[in-house]
């Protein structure tokens, strides 16, 4: 690890991979809990930057390739198949997917949901797989830890709001959407994948069914 100091990357880690499950604890403002989101990246990228003394190209900002917004968009129709497959299973074994999690949303002003999908679609690419898959990895030296830790985490912090059911949805698309960074290194193509995903999800869909 560069300088030997792990110190740094081990409050990264806690910045990245804890902190976020104290927002919903909150009970605050949607408004106020995306400002929340970005102020968690900011103080990660001056951990990076000034703290670790690196470029954030450690954390996944690679240069981006048209190849980066084909792989986000394939993964996007991946992510969607994958969607239609697990809620017909969920519903054979009793438990509710996503779709009521959609509704409630579909209820928020249009501009605040354009909002929410770049919110997440930024910043959870960032909390959840560019620094911890880097960090975790560097540290152990093992891939599979480095991906496992932040995926479990990252599904683990949807049950709050969308049930062990919509939970197991979003678990099983961050399966697509953390072997595409693991294979693409670049964070950019996660973005993509995942705001194309919640921008279907929460801007189109609610559109197509009328609410």
């Amino acid at each position: 690890m560069k300088g030997n100091r792990p110190l740094p990357v081990y409050f990264g880690l806690f910045v990245s991979l804890i902190l976020p499950f104290t927002l919903p604890a909150l009970h605050m403002p949607l408004q106020m809990y995306m400002v929340m989101k970005w102020g968690l990246v900011l103080l990660l990228i001056l951990i990076v930057l000034f703290w670790e003394g690196r470029n954030l190209d450690s954390m996944g900002f690679r240069k981006p390739s048209w190849g980066d917004l084909i792989y986000g968009f394939l993964g996007f129709v991946v992510g969607v198949i994958l969607f239609v497959i697990t809620s017909y299973l969920l519903v054979l074994f009793g438990l509710k997917t996503t779709s009521p999690g959609i509704l409630r949303i579909a209820e928020i002003p249009f501009s605040i949901r354009v909002l929410m999908v770049l919110t997440a679609g930024i910043t959870e690419e960032i909390l959840f797989r560019g620094y911890p898959i880097e960090r975790l990895y560097e540290l152990t030296g093992n891939m599979y830890i480095a991906a496992f830790l932040p995926w479990l985490a990252f599904t683990l912090l949807h049950v709050y709001f969308w049930g062990v059911g919509g939970a197991i949805q979003i678990g099983v698309w961050s399966i697509v959407i953390t072997l595409l960074y693991i294979w693409r290194r670049s964070i950019l193509a996660c973005m993509t994948m995942h705001i194309l995903n919640d921008a279907y999800a929460f801007l189109l869909l609610p559109y197509i069914m009328g609410l």
